[in-house]
């Protein structure tokens, strides 16, 4: 026997040996030839960059239509010259010519295709609203008639209930509008408000609009909204690119809306008469929609919502039907944190999971490949139409659609040239696709696994996985490399010494070699699940740290448990689902199994006491390092199984970039020398960003809004300080606060405060004097002549605070008095006081204030100075605090003013004004809210004092800078600053 295994590996390396002697390569082609393979991928790179080059200015306002559309037939022409004299060079034989004309010609098309982008709509598409608003045609400060019908079903979120719907018709009332009436086409984003009366609840739920209902409704349009900060993610301009919705709009209440039928089988509206324009066929869509509505019914049967196994049923609708919400915040966290929440997003994964359970079924059904291909096809676009976020999911169906055409066509596969293909065809389609995070994220995963992955793989751990298959062929040995033949030689003398030591396996000759292979396959297996998910985490850790802010080490091991949890998820969920659509007492028993399997998939996110190292949050990188790693990440993909030296350094290269990349050890952006307030625009809430002369920063409040009704109809929380104020921190590289102050102990202060003691090291926390029952056990009212009955002790300020004890964060409690240097600056404390007088009570009374609780007697008040100049920060004070601060002696005159109260009515009276004596008001607002808008008596008050005006909800974030006695102030929306002296600021 070992005469013969010696004699066979002897005949092996003859062969290899002659094998190179005849230059027929014995490993896997390499990157050149790869890229040889795939001219779609460059080509669909240069059109990319075209597109990139003709980006219009995010800042700047919506083109005029001369400039771009004029500029079109220019880029066409540079386009088609470069185009035919790329052919021309082709005949001639010059084909590095002709391969960069081909190129210059598609950069030249995705430049045209960008700028005819930003002109797809007809002149009655709701896009073009604005301009009749502009002219005094409609005025939509008032509730509007709007006529349309329903292309999406309405799905409950914690404001109430959204739907799409196609407009075709709007009407406007009242004197100032020049145009009463207007059809119109194009996507409006709906919502149903929360209603809080039993009475008006069962009306919304009587209502019921479905899909295809065409409606009218009395609703109050407004353009998307968006937080106008450095860093904010520009949520208007993605829903206008990406989504075509240029205006949403409220419903207040099911009696401002009216359903006028459904949309019959010809496509018409029974009242309406006709189809709004580009509205999809109708029985294929309602179809689809009917098919998506009955399989989201089988799974609420299944997993009832309200029972624990809701979960279940939430996570399935993500992760079958793109339908994401029913989830609630705490699993989106859970699986953000530990680097698994792209499984809750139906993207390639998910797509090629299905293809390959579609595929190994059909195997069993011993079908041809061409059948296979056929069929597989067929099925992933029929899942892609059910798919409600279908954006990932056709980027996926695309690559893999591509890849099985191929295959049809008997043509060979090379996956680059799909992944070319369909960015391709994504990007002729929608350019504006290149700029959205999932698009980035879907193509770059792609790629990484295409370009880099399967390449390790196959020089790595596949040979030896192909070496088990059929253990005892002697005959297949000579196909593989020496490595993986002389592997099969040492499997096969293992497996004699067991079968020369047990007589049973000599019987049993393959039982022996499973003994050897299955371990064997399992170790083999589990080293390439954890290559790949290590190459994917490696490759992909910069567009986490840019778009998300994310470092996740946990993910690499769990990435890897999780693709076969993910495969048997599928596996169960489909057909259970399917079924229980179909005989719902059938599925019983399937879903109990398909519990057990999610308590799988749960139990990989179920990590409370995770190392912070595993799994934390990280700045932006400077663009240098971003460059860098990317640039390393090509290089080393190029040179994979070419260039080993290149390899080896490019891949160094980019783990020195990644740990840049994952440490941050850079400056934050700061100056020095000056005293910069910057007041965030926050919509609602209170946000002011410090940075002293030392740079010791200061954050105070964190845009809390509060408001108890976002948790009616749904489980999702939106948070202030990880949608506003964590990216700001983030874009100028913040990665620790010196000083967080709170500035209230209610709801609405302390909203917001708790993501951000999550996402940065804090030094310490400042608060006004404790509310009663803070950090005492039992929250309890007090009252009584001492400080803390001026506040009553929420759960959400108690939580915080055992936040703070958690992490050892000192917490110190100040009041009106104390002055201390800070940062190079002055610190005074002017409120609250260290008595104050309680308000609508008596003194010593055992029961407790109910007006106590809307008040703000415990709102920090700070004056932060500097070699002349101060500013105050006012919190959230009321009227009676401000007179009272008027009639002290504390000094208050300041140069910079953050007016209390979003300039309410009572606030900023003409006493406390003469008192402070400002030259710059800084007011948080928010747009189209009258409850958070300033009052125009208010507003008159400031300017009669002398003081220039700035809002958040028209300038975008307010940044103050003093610099001893000079002053200089620039916005968001103007980027230009005003300096002493220039005619933005008032003169004294």
């Amino acid at each position: 026997m070992q005469q013969q295994l010696k004699m066979g590996a002897t005949r092996t390396r003859s062969i290899h040996k002659q094998l190179e002697r005849k230059g027929t390569p014995c490993v896997p082609a390499d990157s050149a030839i790869r890229v040889m393979k795939a001219p779609l991928l460059a080509l669909a790179a240069c059109f990319a960059l075209g597109i990139a080059l003709a980006r219009p200015d995010p800042l700047a306002s919506h083109p005029t239509v001369a400039d771009p559309v004029r500029a079109v037939p220019v880029l066409l022409g540079c386009a088609a010259a470069c185009l035919l004299a790329g052919l021309v060079m082709l005949r001639t034989r010059r084909q590095l010519v002709a391969t960069v004309l081909a190129l210059a010609g598609f950069v030249f098309a995705g430049a045209a295709g960008m700028r005819l982008f930003e002109f797809r709509f007809p002149p009655s598409h709701v896009s073009h609203l604005g301009g009749y608003v502009g002219t005094g045609g409609i005025d939509l400060s008032q509730p509007v008639r709007l006529d349309g019908r329903l292309i999406s079903d309405p799905q409950r979120t914690p404001y109430g209930s959204q739907f799409d719907v196609e407009a075709t018709r709007l009407e406007a009332e009242g004197p100032r509008n020049r145009l009463p009436a207007l059809l119109v086409s194009g996507k409006v984003r709906l919502r149903l408000e929360a209603v809080e009366d039993s009475e008006s609840l069962a009306a919304a739920e009587a209502l019921e609009p479905k899909y295809g209902d065409f409606i009218s409704a009395e609703v109050r349009l407004r353009r998307p909204q968006v937080y106008r900060n450095p860093g904010s993610f520009d949520f208007r301009r993605w829903m206008e690119s990406i989504e075509d919705v240029y205006w949403v709009g409220n419903i207040r209440g099911a009696p401002a809306i009216e359903r006028r039928g459904r949309l019959s089988p010809d496509g018409t509206s029974p009242g309406a008469g006709h189809r709004g324009p580009g509205a999809p066929p109708a029985g294929v869509a309602s179809l689809t929609e009917r098919a998506r509505r009955r399989l989201l019914q089988s799974i609420d049967r299944l997993y009832p919502p309200w029972l624990p196994e809701g979960r279940d049923g939430a996570v399935l609708k993500a992760v079958l039907l793109g339908d994401r919400s029913s989830l609630d915040s705490d699993t989106i966290e859970d699986f953000r944190k530990v680097g698994l929440y792209h499984l809750l997003v139906i993207a390639g994964l998910h797509v090629g999971l299905l293809a390959m359970l579609a595929e190994a079924l059909l195997r069993l059904l011993r079908l041809g490949e061409s059948w296979r291909s056929g069929l597989v096809l067929l099925f992933l676009l029929g899942f892609a139409s059910l798919v409600e976020q279908r954006a990932p999911t056709l980027r996926a169906t695309l690559m893999i659609c591509a890849y099985l055409l191929a295959r049809l066509l008997y043509r060979e596969q090379p996956a680059l040239n799909a992944i070319g293909l369909a960015a391709l065809a994504l990007l002729a389609a929608r350019p504006a696709w290149l700029f959205e995070t999932g698009f980035d994220l879907s193509f770059s995963a792609a790629l990484l696994i295409a370009g880099l992955a399967v390449p390790i793989l196959e020089r790595t751990t596949e040979p030896y996985r192909r070496a088990l298959w059929r253990l005892d062929a002697v005959d297949f040995d000579p196909s593989l490399e020496p490595r993986a033949a002389q592997f099969r030689l040492d499997l096969r003398a293992m497996a004699a010494a067991l079968k020369a030591r047990v007589a049973w396996l000599s019987r049993h000759p393959a039982a022996a070699e499973a003994l050897v292979t299955a371990p064997t396959r399992a170790a083999v297996w589990t080293v390439n699940m954890l290559l790949f998910s290590a190459v994917l985490q490696f490759g992909l850790l910069l567009p986490m740290a840019k778009t998300f802010h994310r470092v996740t080490y946990a993910g690499i091991g769990l990435n890897a448990l999780a693709i076969p949890v993910m495969t048997l998820v599928l596996a169960f969920a489909l057909p259970t689902t399917l079924l229980g659509a179909r005989l719902p007492a059938l599925a019983v028993w399937p879903a109990k199994a398909l519990a057990l399997v999610m308590k799988g998939l749960f139990a990989l996110t179920d990590f409370p006491n995770l190392p912070r190292w595993l799994s934390y949050r990280v700045p932006s990188p400077p663009e240098w390092a971003a460059w860098g790693f990317s640039l390393s990440i090509v290089a080393a993909a190029c040179a994979l199984g070419r260039q080993r030296r290149v390899f080896w350094g490019s891949l160094g290269a980019s783990g020195a970039f990644a740990i840049l990349i994952s440490l941050h050890p850079f400056r934050p952006q700061l100056p020095t020398g000056v005293v910069e307030v910057t007041a965030l625009d926050c919509g609602g809430g209170d946000g002011v960003f410090v940075v002293l002369p030392d740079r010791t920063t200061m954050l105070v409040g964190a845009c809390g809004r509060g408001g108890a009704a976002r948790e009616r109809f749904g489980k999702r929380r939106w948070d202030p300080g990880e949608e506003i104020v964590s990216p700001y921190l983030w874009q100028r590289g913040v990665k620790k606060l010196d000083v967080l102050v709170l500035t209230g102990s209610n709801d609405t202060h302390v909203d917001g405060v708790a993501a951000v003691l999550e996402n940065f090291s804090v030094g310490e926390v400042w608060q006004g004097a404790a509310p009663a029952g803070a950090g005492e056990g039992p929250i309890v009212y007090r009252t009584g002549p001492r400080n803390d009955s001026a506040a009553v002790s929420s759960p959400a300020y108690e939580a915080l605070l055992a936040k703070t004890r958690e992490r050892r964060i000192p917490v110190r409690e100040l009041s009106a008095g104390e002055v201390f240097p800070l940062g190079g600056a002055s610190v005074r404390i002017l409120w609250p006081a260290a008595s104050v007088p309680v308000a609508n009570g008596a003194e010593g009374s055992n029961r407790p204030s109910r007006s106590r609780r809307s008040r703000n007697d415990d709102s920090l008040v700070l004056r932060i100075s500097i070699a002349g100049s101060s500013v105050l920060l006012t919190g959230d004070i009321d009227e009676r605090v401000e007179q009272e601060l008027a009639r002290s002696a504390l000094p208050l005159a300041s140069e910079a003013l953050k007016v209390a109260r979003h300039g309410a009515r009572t606030s900023s009276g003409p006493e406390f004004l003469a008192r402070v004596s400002p030259r710059i008001a800084i007011l948080s607002a928010e747009s189209g809210s009258p409850r958070r808008s300033p009052s125009p008596a208010t507003l008159e008050r400031i300017r009669a004092a002398g003081a220039r005006i700035f809002r958040t909800d028209t300038d975008g974030a307010v940044t103050v800078e003093m610099r001893g006695a000079s002053l200089s102030v620039h916005t968001f929306a103007t980027l230009a600053p005003a300096r002493q002296g220039d005619p933005y600021l008032p003169s004294r």
